[in-house]
């Protein structure tokens, strides 16, 4: 009796004592201690010795006071089927975990289940706790899973060198449809479609199957793609781009097919093996302009290729991590037939620490290091500084290219807002209740340097150690949308804003 009564009133007061937003898994914190003389008030009271329900209380804050995961509920799961979430659980239904542990088991459930990309929110609560039985419940607002987005891209290798370097110029946008299906058959495969006209043509399929096995532990991804274009990158001149462009004809054409096989036996690493073939060739002009774009004047480039990736991903949010630590290492080989016309090969190697120092207050660092063979490559394969993510700040407006290159980032973050966006329109399409919004300021420091060893001539920032950095403001929207404006200086003396932007799309 005393027993029971003693359950119904440690439910009681954490309903009473903790706010809605807290109540479930969050009463685990520290909250907890802070109600733990109210229930002795209430033992004292009604017992003058030690009883069952005494007995109970003083387990709880034992080491060796264990929880029995009765049942496990989801909810709000309308496409998504359930084994795709319980396999992003560290338990499951008939464990028994120490309550020390649980809020730490629970959070780390959340995160795994985040970084699905499946959902919007996702809250874990405890439900019909009695004695050391509970059940566990999983409470999910889907996102949306279809976006067919008309869509105006910037050919340029980032948007800082198109609006200044090619002065915001119209006709080098790509126009038309990117189609995203995910969470298909509610299984968390994707299907991409892409058909991009205008300055220069692409078109891309790829089809994501994470798990074809009944232990989900083995994947699949196909992706092919076809890009044609009226003007080629022919050589690096003072670390700028030079092209050749024929408004009457393309230049240049490229097929790529590639197909993955994953492996993923828990739930951080990540084996990933590689089979890939390229078909590529370019006008006359572009070869007579620079022999080595392919190598000894030729036209044509086709080889096949294979390769394996090794990826340890402990990120708490893989969109805009804030905490945990990621690390892969990648091994390619291209021209494994002899009857390919190129042999390259290849090793890259990422790492990446997040820490939180403060209440607000986060750093960041990241390295990458690339080395590649041989020494004389095709022209347009050795890419160093300046495409996508791989950047010193300051130097948004440069190519610096070469086999081999060392990158390093120090970033640190005060969040300044965090607030969740109320969706008012719920609707069979947006059917979140809220989105988060996160507002940074940062200071980001910079440093890298780019080993070439045979297109270094004319280009001086080859072979330098480049370093830049400066203030900035990073607006991170859901949990992987972010803009990025950042006001940097080189070591040139030169300065300027610069636009970052990255998404799941």
């Amino acid at each position: 009796m005393i027993h029971s009564w003693i359950i119904w009133m440690f439910n009681f007061c954490s309903v009473i004592f903790l706010p809605q937003r807290r109540r479930g898994a969050e009463f685990l914190r520290t909250k907890i201690f802070s109600i733990k003389n109210i229930f002795f008030l209430f033992l004292i009271i009604f017992s003058s010795q030690k009883s069952q329900g005494q007995v109970l209380i003083d387990s709880i804050y034992k080491k060796d006071f264990k929880i029995f995961i009765h049942d496990i509920v989801i909810e709000g799961n309308k496409k998504t089927k359930e084994q795709i979430i319980f396999r992003q659980l560290t338990f499951k239904k008939g464990d028994s975990i120490p309550f020390y542990s649980l809020q730490s088991i629970l959070n780390e459930s959340k995160q795994y289940i985040i970084n699905t990309g499946l959902f919007y929110n996702v809250t874990l609560n405890i439900r019909n706790w009695e004695g050391s039985n509970m059940d566990i419940i999983i409470s999910l607002e889907e996102r949306l899973y279809t976006y067919p987005i008309p869509t105006v891209d910037i050919f340029d290798r980032n948007f800082n060198a198109w609006f200044v370097e090619h002065h915001h110029d119209g006709k080098r946008l790509q126009y038309g449809v990117r189609f995203l299906q995910m969470n298909m058959r509610g299984r968390n495969e994707s299907l991409r479609i892409n058909a991009l006209f205008g300055f220069a043509q692409k078109f891309e399929l790829s089809y994501t199957v994470p798990y074809i096995n009944q232990q989900q532990k083995v994947g699949l991804q196909f992706k092919s793609s076809y890009t044609r274009s009226k003007f080629a990158t022919t050589e690096t001149v003072d670390n700028h781009e030079q092209y050749y462009f024929n408004p009457d004809a393309f230049v240049r054409r490229t097929f790529l097919s590639q197909l993955d096989f994953t492996l993923k036996p828990g739930y951080e690493d990540k084996h990933i093996f590689s089979v890939g073939f390229l078909h590529s060739e370019v006008d006359d002009t572009v070869a007579h302009r620079n022999p080595d774009f392919y190598l000894n004047g030729k036209v044509l480039q086709e080889y096949f290729a294979l390769g394996y990736t090794f990826i340890h991903d402990r990120r708490d949010i893989v969109g805009f991590p804030l905490h945990g630590s990621y690390f892969d290492v990648g091994v390619s080989a291209f021209g494994i037939l002899p009857t390919d016309n190129t042999q390259l090969y290849s090793l890259q190697i990422n790492h990446a620490k997040y820490v939180q120092a403060g209440k607000n207050l986060y750093f960041a660092i990241r390295n990458k290091l690339k080395f590649s063979s041989p020494v004389k490559q095709p022209y347009y394969t050795q890419k160093g500084f300046g495409y996508k993510l791989d950047y010193v700040s300051g130097y948004e407006y440069y190519v610096v290219d070469g086999q081999s290159f060392w990158l390093g980032k120090l970033v640190s973050r005060y969040r300044i807002l965090k607030f969740n966006l109320r969706n008012n329109f719920r609707n069979n399409v947006v059917k979140a209740s809220k989105f988060p919004f996160n507002v940074f300021l940062i200071g980001q420091i910079d440093a890298g340097y780019v080993k070439d060893d045979y297109y270094y001539k004319g280009n001086p920032l080859n072979n330098s150690l480049l370093i830049g950095g400066g203030p900035g403001i990073d607006i991170v929207m859901f949990y992987d949308v972010s803009f990025q404006l950042q006001y940097s200086f080189n070591h040139r003396g030169e300065n300027g804003l610069f636009l970052h932007f990255s998404s799941f799309f």
